[in-house]
């Protein structure tokens, strides 16, 4: 049913949720190629550098982040592939998605405050309403 799943992962619990997800859907279909993309958002990734001067410590911390997310392919031996954008979250995932033909976009939730909501939006929610393909947000409960 699902040959190509693209999950939008930043390093978070609700992305660490969603790539589990994946991992469940992909082991119940072989051949299922999941990608992980993580988007860096110009605005956002200021603040890191602002943060630390040194390229190769943003590198570091990228890179512990995106390590548990391999480590959970591998155990479950998954064919995946990670792959990092910048841009604005949404638009790259569903570009990232459409570019590769995915038959299913996998995003967890975050909760906004009120306003942002508002105002913003939700990455997740931004992705469900333009996807050309099935969307599954996954809610994050601790």
């Amino acid at each position: 049913m699902f040959k190509k799943i693209v999950v939008a992962i930043d390093g978070s619990d609700h992305s660490f949720l969603a790539a589990e997800h994946a991992i469940q859907i992909a082991k119940l279909q072989p051949g299922t190629h999941v990608e992980g993309i993580q988007v860096l958002d110009y605005e956002k990734t200021k603040a890191d550098v602002l943060h630390s001067t040194d390229p190769i410590q943003l590198q570091s911390k990228r890179d512990e982040k995106l390590q548990r997310f391999r480590d959970a392919f591998e155990a479950a031996s998954i064919h995946y592939k990670l792959i990092m954008k910048h841009g604005e979250p949404a638009p790259m995932i569903l570009e990232h998605a459409r570019d590769t033909k995915a038959d299913l976009i996998i995003i967890g939730s975050r909760g906004l405050n009120p306003l942002q909501e508002i105002v913003l939006g939700s990455v997740s929610s931004r992705v469900a309403k333009r996807a050309k393909c099935s969307v599954m947000i996954v809610k994050y409960l601790p």
